[in-house]
Parts: structure tokens; sequence; C-alpha cells
């Protein structure tokens, strides 16, 4: 898969560590990455483009931005609007959209946002791989049905701590469970068959 990564330039020093790790690991899970617009750059070569560099920067991110087939994006920066633009318009060309942050650093924003392409998670050095795999595949499955259901705040705080403790997204949890009970459920078994 032609995987788009996309972080803040202006805190990479901050989080290179993060930026790197998160490049090398889709890249052991077999992706190609288009990743050099923010690991060869630095802050003073991007605030010291001229105008016709910026504007050909811009056509080159939007070119790569239609030619990927997944965005993955670090949004640990609070408030970048960079970012936040690259997002939109990858969703908006209809590409699914990974937007990682570390544990404390949830951006705010984008907690509003409801689409079946877009997901958000949290992640550590320790379980990045893992993180990237699974909500890679939730992207990948290109869902025909959407729905929303209601739970109890019981719930709600159990799947809290899953996500938390056992590192799994609730969704990618949830659907492991639908699954498993499916390849258990007899009387599923004996419909699918008809």
């Amino acid at each position: 898969m032609k995987i788009y990564f996309t972080a803040s330039i202006l805190s990479k020093s901050e989080y290179e560590k993060q930026y790197k790790a998160i490049v090398e690991s889709l890249k052991k899970l077999g992706h190609s990455v288009i990743s050099e617009h923010i690991l060869d750059k630095d802050s003073s070569q991007v605030l010291s483009q001229s105008e016709a560099e910026q504007q050909r920067y811009y056509r080159s991110m939007l070119t790569r931005i239609t030619d990927c087939d997944l965005m993955v994006a670090e949004v640990s920066f609070p408030s970048t609007v960079h970012i936040g633009h690259e997002l939109t318009l990858g969703l908006e060309k209809g590409k699914p959209v990974l937007a990682l942050h570390l544990a404390g650093k949830r951006p705010v924003l984008f907690w509003g946002i409801d689409s079946e392409k877009f997901y958000l998670a949290e992640y550590g050095l320790n379980n990045l791989e893992e993180i990237l795999a699974d909500s890679i595949e939730y992207l990948s499955d290109q869902q025909d049905v959407r729905f929303n259901f209601f739970v109890s705040p019981k719930i709600q705080q159990y799947l809290d701590w899953i996500a938390k403790y056992k590192r799994t997204p609730r969704a990618v949890y949830l659907r492991e469970l639908l699954e498993k009970d499916m390849k258990e459920n007899k009387d599923w078994k004996k419909q699918k068959q008809k």
C-alpha cells in the first residue's frame, strides 16, 4: 500500500524519534511510504521558502495525497493548521486517514470528525507496529454499513480500559469479538449455507 506520511515539521526536533519510528514500522509492514517532505526537511528550510517554492510544495502535496492509498499523520503536536488541512484534503478525496497521537496528546479538534475513513489512535513506541497494523487493517476494510450504538458508562469504561491497557483500539476489539462470535455461532453458519 502506498502511504503518505505527514507530521509537524515545526515540532520535528521534539518528535523526530516518533516520526522515524512510524515510517520505519510502516515500511517493515510492507508499505511504500512517502515521507521525505517531513524527514528530510527542517523548519528553517520551510520558513525560508520563496512564494514560488511554497506553491510548488503545495502542488506536490496535492499530488502525493491524490496518489496515495492511505494517509498516516502524527498529530501529537497541538494546533497544527497544516496537518489539519492535509487530513481534510485527504478525507475530501476519499482517502482513509490514520491520525496517531501519544498518550496525553490527543488533539481535541479530531474528536468531532465523524467519518468511517478517519481513525484516531493512541500509540507508544512499544506498541507502534501493532497499532499501525490493526488501524490500517481497520481502515482498509471499506465498510459497506456504518452504524452508531449507545453503550452504558460501564461498557464505555471497559472499552477505554481495553484501549489503554491492552493497547487495542476499541473498534478493533469490538470487531474481533463479533468475528469470533460469527465463527462460533452454529445458527449463523447454517443460515449462511442456505
